[in-house]
């Protein structure tokens, strides 16, 4: 939070419901600075191992937690480990009933955790009307990586990543988790995860804020909300693109 005042940059939080619940005056304090708070599910559950019962029921406590903590709507969704992958699809349908205006939850390639080869790299609409906001990626094939988030951010070198931030679309994200700014965390092997995936994840996380930092001046220092850029995408749609199938 410290880092983004200081840079002047508002953004989105996506909030597991039971951290709202154990640290709500953090999660009060993010909104306070002007940060969209956005669901990540009530629980760190992805969508392979729910079904769509069990995914209206998480979104529904998750949301409810999050807007009794910040007092204010809660219309994005990121589901965990980017899981909406063709076998997940049915979600969409589930975010749309419960009212969520946009998801950020596709990541358009290869990947050893998730990943939906093949699906639209730039902001798009599904049918029925959700706007989904796509990992950004670069490169082709099985080589397309989300080098502007996490731990691809980390391993890149600088020139390379300075170079792909100036090239980036229009709309272009960031992404981080907590443990990206962690180089104290003790190493564990992920629930989701081998113990080499692990053990990357876990490596070179003392740079993450001079790499953000760089990232942010080589592509105009500014950021917003993601609903912000979901509020545009949806103004000049002209209908739904992409069907969940």
């Amino acid at each position: 939070l410290a880092a983004l005042r200081a840079h002047d940059v508002r953004g989105t939080f996506f909030v597991v419901g039971e951290v709202a619940e154990a640290e709500p005056d953090l999660i009060r304090e993010v909104h306070a600075d002007g940060h969209e708070v956005a669901l990540h599910g009530h629980r760190h559950v992805p969508l392979t191992r729910l079904d769509p019962a069990r995914f209206a029921e998480d979104l529904a406590r998750g949301r409810a937690v999050l807007e009794d903590v910040v007092g204010a709507p809660v219309t994005g969704y990121r589901a965990p480990i980017f899981s909406l992958v063709p076998r997940t699809a049915w979600a969409v349908e589930v975010l749309v009933a419960a009212g969520f205006t946009y998801s950020s939850s596709v990541l358009p390639a290869a990947n050893p955790l998730n990943g939906w080869p093949g699906a639209p790299r730039e902001p798009f609409r599904w049918e029925g009307g959700l706007v989904e906001l796509p990992c950004p990626v670069a490169g082709s094939g099985r080589l397309s990586v989300p080098y502007l988030g996490g731990v691809y951010l980390r391993y890149l070198p600088r020139r390379v990543a300075v170079r792909l931030a100036k090239r980036a679309q229009p709309g272009a994200w960031i992404y981080c988790h907590p443990y990206d700014f962690d180089p104290d965390e003790p190493f564990d092997v992920l629930p989701e995860a081998s113990w080499l995936v692990s053990r990357i994840l876990h490596h070179r996380r003392g740079g993450t804020f001079d790499r953000i930092a760089l990232v942010l001046e080589a592509g105009g220092g500014s950021a917003g909300p993601l609903q912000t850029l979901a509020a545009e995408i949806s103004r000049r749609a002209p209908g739904p693109l992409v069907q969940a199938q």
